[in-house]
């Protein structure tokens, strides 16, 4: 006779709260796209017009480009930070963490700059050459590539950990029974590799699908619309259409389902164990090799990193536009002016502050799903577990559109929207699929007997928790929290729609000065903002390599 799994009586509190970050928020955007937004009729009725579908369309076809493009970013260095002495360069991985870091449309205005007319494109490379780039940059596929240079990083990390995960002796068995390069790659390699890739072509292309810097910057000055820039235009710009919003939200909501579930059939076979191998796969290329990927890297680092800064930097220096960047024309003023105002310290402060309890809010509930949906297949687990990566599976602005619908009505008895409490909420709702996905990466490694075996001893729940438990989840709690703070310094959508109006973050404070014209401030801004960013991750570097080194 089977036996009914026992549920965890932890996993209700946990699926509560769940529900009512995760699920409420996405209903409200569906329901209203059905019903209208209160005294409002319903605008899906709208999506079927001839401007709208060229809308979605472009959204599509943007969203390809970008999964396109970062997997020529992110495949090849994925390899060769796994398998080739490109794994001991630890500051490759510094570097590509950068673009992840920059405010997305920092990255847009940047090209912008670094192209415009008697720009640093025209002076490096002459009018002709510069001029194609300049046309290349303002073009779909120039924001793809920006996009793409911002987001890869999602991608190279998933991959980087599948090719890790890969046991060097599987491989070697190949070779044994005569298997070529060719049948290693198709028959060893891309079966193991596809789950993972088909997952961060996922992230990716949701993402990509919600991104708002570049879309609203450089999707707006060529005449691209994306429903992102469409449901931003809808909330902001009077009249408001909460209707239309909603409307357009459903349909990103529809394509994150559609893409989900896509990657879930493409991944039906995937063969990662997740766990850790005896020995990982080491190639020695030869030296030509080595020198044409070490050039690969260079002109991804160029391309994403360098070329952008050099254009920030440049841009947080200049005086006047209209004049070439001479020294003349250049200044450190900008950084002394936005370190002196007061909004600017505390768009930083306050971003800095708020990134770090998102991040710690969402590490708690992520830990929390880990133990009590691990190995526990009950509805209520399986419903849990669902809910905690589902802000993956749709982009962020419709989330943002949830709460606002959700949470700003006067039906309410009480409600956090315009308090800092409901940006505490978004930071947490976008955080935990990350620090969900980080955990359980270490949860996997973890062998129920040790568990078992400390119960047998006489510990205490709590006791095997702290001692046993909570040290083999380290390495992926640590992992989660500082991804999720990262991206809490410079998220945009929930910061911009959200956010009470007496408080400063860090992005849509960035993006303000842009608006109002002071371009070098905001420039300087997302310098000293990144900056600190880097710094952090150094350190964190530094201090894990020590650490390392002392325990061998």
């Amino acid at each position: 006779m089977r036996t009914r799994a026992k549920t965890n009586a932890g996993v209700y509190p946990v699926l509560l709260i769940l529900l009512v970050l995760v699920a409420a928020p996405l209903v409200s955007v569906l329901v209203t796209a059905v019903t209208g937004y209160r005294d409002e009729d319903s605008a899906l009725h709208t999506l079927f017009r001839p401007e709208m579908l060229r809308v979605i369309w472009n959204t599509v076809w943007l969203s390809f480009l970008v999964v396109m493009f970062s997997t020529l970013f992110a495949a090849p260095l994925a390899f060769l930070r796994a398998w080739t002495p490109m794994r001991k360069a630890e500051w490759v991985e510094v570097m590509i963490m950068i673009p992840f870091m920059t405010p997305p449309f920092a990255a847009a205005l940047a090209w912008m700059d670094f192209t415009r007319l008697r720009g640093v494109a025209d002076m490096l490379l002459g009018p002709a050459l510069g001029d194609a780039v300049r046309s290349a940059i303002n073009s779909v596929w120039g924001m793809g590539f920006i996009m793409a240079a911002e987001l890869f990083p999602f991608l190279y990390l998933i991959l980087r950990n599948a090719f890790a995960s890969i046991p060097a002796s599987q491989l070697e068995m190949a070779q044994v029974a005569g298997a070529s390069r060719w049948q290693q790659f198709s028959r060893v390699v891309a079966p193991i590799v596809l789950g993972p890739y088909s997952l961060g072509a996922l992230i990716v292309f949701i993402k990509a699908a919600g991104e708002f810097g570049t879309p609203v910057t450089l999707g707006n000055a060529i005449g691209y619309p994306v429903l992102v820039s469409s449901i931003y235009q809808d909330v902001t710009i009077d009249p408001l259409n909460f209707s239309k919003a909603a409307a357009s939200s459903s349909v990103l909501f529809t394509l994150g389902v559609l893409a989900w579930a896509t990657q879930q059939w493409v991944a039906r076979t995937d063969l990662v164990s997740g766990g850790r191998v005896s020995r990982a796969v080491h190639l020695n290329p030869s030296r030509p090799a080595m020198v044409v990927a070490w050039i690969y890297a260079a002109v991804v680092f160029i391309l994403c990193v360098v070329i952008p800064y050099i254009s920030i930097i440049l841009a947080s220096m200049t005086i006047l536009r209209s004049k070439p960047p001479t020294l003349n024309n250049l200044t450190f003023d900008y950084f002394k002016i936005v370190l002196q105002m007061p909004s600017g310290q505390e768009a930083l402060t306050r971003s800095i502050a708020l990134g770090a309890i998102g991040a710690t809010t969402a590490v708690v509930l992520a830990l929390a799903v880990t133990i009590f949906t691990l190995r526990n297949r009950t509805l209520s687990s399986r419903l849990s577990d669902f809910l905690a990566v589902a802000p993956d599976t749709v982009p962020g602005i419709v989330l943002a559109i949830g709460f606002i619908l959700l949470w700003n009505s006067p039906r309410l008895p009480f409600t956090p929207y315009g308090s800092q409490i409901i940006l505490v909420m978004a930071f947490t709702v976008l955080f935990v699929p990350m620090a969900v996905q980080n955990i359980k990466t270490s949860a996997v490694s973890m062998s129920p007997t040790l568990s078992e075996a400390s119960a047998v001893s006489g510990a205490t729940r709590w006791q095997t928790f702290t001692r046993i438990t909570l040290p083999m989840l380290a390495p992926g709690i640590f992992a989660g929290w500082l991804l999720a703070f990262f991206v809490g310094i410079r998220e945009l959508v929930m910061s911009s729609l959200i956010r009470p109006s007496n408080i400063n973050l860090l992005a849509p404070w960035i993006m303000n000065q842009f608006e109002q014209g002071h371009r070098a401030e905001a420039m300087a801004m997302t310098l000293i903002g990144v900056g600190t960013s880097t710094a952090v991750l150094v350190l964190i570097r530094w201090w894990q390599g020590r650490a390392s080194h002392q325990a061998r």
